[in-house]
């Protein structure tokens, strides 16, 4: 495309004001680098996409030092992030959800990792946050994506693009980085990678290895452990790439990360500033593992691309739930003495296979179309008990003797609950564009989709009793649908576009299972109706010097995936209810000199309750109440300054503010306390120099030390409460041949 050209290589992209890399940033006042994202499933430049789309590069990553998502991903405009647990710390866009943590359907924000999806049906096992170290890219598309990436991306959809293998030279590099937190220990990382043309300009292969350790800054005062919620984040990628021809392209992409926390690292405020009280470390680990082959062939008229994956991951944590011992003790005349558990966790499996067929020629008509199978297995588990619990059974007067075996078979375990599910999303898909004449543009698309999901849910012990294994019928849905979406775009010259835009989103529904109420529930929930508008400017002033990008939006969200509650106290899912969100995101980015950028982004966003809305167990949120998980004032400030003097040093100072919310629509029910989040700044403060092949750069995060509060959640020990990360400061290596 023609159109924009003064756009191309602009670092800020979409409505987002990023951090240029130093690398990029020493060239030239104006951000230089060139980021080609995958969006409008063909590689353009980002500046060319009528969408709210942003790219975060390599080198910015690297510039602001990014280890994961809580580095950069709440930096991006209308984004949420939701730091809680590892593997269960949400996204959220656009204020799309109605909690800011895992629920039992799936997800509104969709993950990816090299177009390949990563978010299941039903509860979420682990929220991939990939190491950032040699990351091409990360995409981060906002508004409902279902015509093109399909289910869970509702509210829009992260996508990791990984580097991939380069046959054409030799590389390497080393990153280490020494770090000290308050109240904590001295925490490190180490990261490699090597690039080795096998054949030249043919093949290659490159490998990547990660490892990071942040020391716990939390003191478990009922365990009597300092620094307990030590986190362990270790594991790598492999890429190999042949080019037999010029036109085509294979690349296999292999991906391995484990997460192992020590005790859980969000705090219990009634112990204290950095403390939190259990009778045990609550650890938790989870694992995600991805294989995936891709094609590419260019037939001249169009090219051809088919990608094919195989997915597992991963989840078991526990729970202290020792403050409700007594109840257990009454009701069911036992006698527990160790602390009372809840083991949690599952696996999940998935294949996936997507075939798409683009045109090449950049004249009056483009097209798309493509079509997609993605299969996932699912299983769930949850465990309730204490040591000593199959002795406690046999002194029951509600059991008797002879029974602990049979419930507690571990003699740990004396209620368990197993959910197994399976599911397949099928779909194709298509998108074309017509330039009515050089400025002006209009696209339109869609996904026509089928979901099916059959579940299955057994339990076994006391609730159970004296019968074994309780297996319920497989319950199942089918769901199929249209996902569209339209976009207008009018070009009038090089220094200025604006779009109109119109899309929705879908997710999977959730079956309910029956029988277990004597009240009558749903067969189950369907996919909530999610539209989109927006209107989007992005304009090039002062000669490439300022940046001036802003985008409105409207979403109108109904029939809203819900868990309700029977009079006798059994979860269903269901529909009901209605949400408006409307927001404006702006950026600005001003180099006055080759040496000073200056970049702000600014979002404000009501996303309100558009009619009252049962909640479990607490009663009805009223019409306009703030949905969970997101801020209506969002503020992210940098400026990066180059000093002209030896070894280029390059200081950046970055600034965010996020204003106040609530995690959990419970929090809006009139009489109940509500749990809240946000309202906090973060500055942080980087240094580096360059001597040659090595840089050197100093770093303080959070520097005001404050205790912004991402999560909170009512838990047995009291209040939890998610954090940043307290003030850490330290120095970071890099090499690269």
């Amino acid at each position: 495309m023609t159109r924009l050209k003064s756009f191309r290589g602009l670092l800020l992209v979409g409505a987002a004001s990023l951090i240029a890399g130093p690398a990029a940033a020493q060239a030239s006042g104006t951000l230089l680098e060139e980021i080609i994202v995958t969006a409008t499933k063909r590689e353009v430049s980002v500046r060319d996409i009528s969408g709210s789309v942003s790219a975060v590069s390599g080198a910015q990553l690297e510039a602001i030092g990014a280890q994961s998502y809580a580095d950069y991903i709440a930096r991006t405009p209308g984004v949420t992030f939701n730091q809680f647990q590892p593997g269960t710390s949400h996204v959220v866009i656009r204020g799309v959800a109605t909690n800011s943590g895992n629920v039992q359907g799936q997800g509104t924000t969709g993950y990816y990792i090299n177009e390949v999806p990563l978010t299941e049906p039903g509860w979420t096992i682990v929220i991939p946050d990939i190491d950032a170290f040699d990351v091409d890219h990360v995409e981060i598309l906002r508004g409902p994506q279902g015509s093109l990436f399909g289910s869970a991306s509702m509210g829009g959809a992260v996508n990791y693009v990984a580097t991939k293998a380069d046959a054409s030279a030799y590389d390497a590099a080393i990153e280490t980085t020494l770090s000290k937190t308050r109240n904590a220990d001295v925490g490190g990382a180490i990261k490699g990678m090597v690039n080795i043309p096998l054949v030249q300009d043919k093949l290659a292969l490159r490998a990547v290895a990660t490892y990071r350790n942040d020391p716990g800054y939390l003191d478990n005062v009922g365990i009597g452990e300092t620094g307990s919620s030590d986190i362990t984040i270790g594991g790598g990628r492999l890429s190999l790439v042949w080019t037999p021809t010029d036109a085509t392209e294979v690349s296999w992409l292999s991906l391995y990360q484990k997460t192992e926390a020590d005790d859980a690292p969000y705090r219990n405020p009634a112990f204290g500033d950095l403390a939190r009280s259990t009778a045990f470390a609550e650890a938790n680990e989870t694992d995600v593992t991805l294989h995936s082959l891709r094609l590419d062939h260019d037939f001249g008229f169009a090219t051809l691309t088919a990608i094919g994956a195989y997915q597992e991951k991963s989840q078991d944590f526990a729970f202290d739930y020792t403050p409700y011992r007594g109840l257990y003790n009454a009701d069911l005349g036992l006698n527990l003495i160790s602390p009372l558990f809840i083991e949690s966790g599952g696996k999940s499996t998935g294949e996936s296979l997507e075939v798409r067929l683009a045109s090449n020629t950049e004249g009056r008509f483009e097209w798309l179309i493509g079509a997609m199978y993605f299969e996932s297995e699912k299983n769930l588990y949850e465990q309730l008990g204490a040591d000593g619990a199959a002795a406690a059974f046999d002194a029951s007067p509600l059991f008797g003797p002879g029974t602990g075996a049979a419930i507690a078979p571990d003699g740990r375990i004396f209620n368990a609950f197993f959910t197994d599910l399976k599911a397949k999303e099928m779909a194709v898909f298509g998108e074309a564009s017509f330039n009515f004449t050089p400025e002006l543009k209009l696209t339109a698309g869609g996904r026509l989709f089928k979901t099916e999901t059959d579940s299955t849910s057994s339990q076994v012990g006391f609730s159970t009793f004296p019968g074994g294994l309780n297996v319920s019928p497989t319950e199942s849905d089918e769901q199929d649908g249209f996902s569209p979406k339209v976009s207008l775009t009018y070009t009038p010259n090089e220094d200025l576009m604006v779009y109109g835009l119109y899309s929705e989103g879908f997710r999977f529904g959730t079956p309910n299972t029956q029988g277990l109420s004597a009240f009558p529930v749903p067969a189950g929930s369907e996919s909530d109706s999610l539209k989109n508008y927006e209107i989007g400017v992005r304009s090039n002033l002062a000669g490439g010097k300022l940046l001036l990008d802003a985008t409105a939006f409207y979403v109108d969200w109904s029939d809203i995936q819900l868990r309700l509650l029977t009079p006798d106290d059994f979860n269903y899912a269901a529909n009901g209810g209605a949400a408006t969100i409307k927001g404006l995101e702006t950026s600005i980015t001003f180099s006055p000199t080759p040496q000073l950028d200056l970049q702000s982004s600014i979002t404000y966003m009501e996303a309100r309750l558009d009619e009252p809305l049962f909640i479990l167990w607490y009663g009805a949120a009223p019409e306009g109440s703030q949905l969970p998980g997101s801020s209506d004032w969002s503020i992210s400030n940098t400026a990066s300054y180059r000093f002209e003097a030896a070894y280029d040093p390059t200081l950046i100072l970055s600034h965010r503010y996020v204003s106040s919310g609530i995690s959990d629509l419970n929090s809006a029910v009139p009489g109940v306390a509500p749990n809240t989040q946000g309202d906090f700044n973060v500055i942080d403060l980087r240094l580096r120099a360059d001597f040659g092949a090595t840089s050197v750069t100093l770093f303080g995060s959070n520097l005001g030390d404050e205790r912004g509060v991402t999560r909170t959640l009512p838990e047995a020990n009291g209040l939890s409460q998610g954090l940043i990360r307290p003030r850490t400061v330290g120095v970071t290596l890099n090499w690269s041949l």
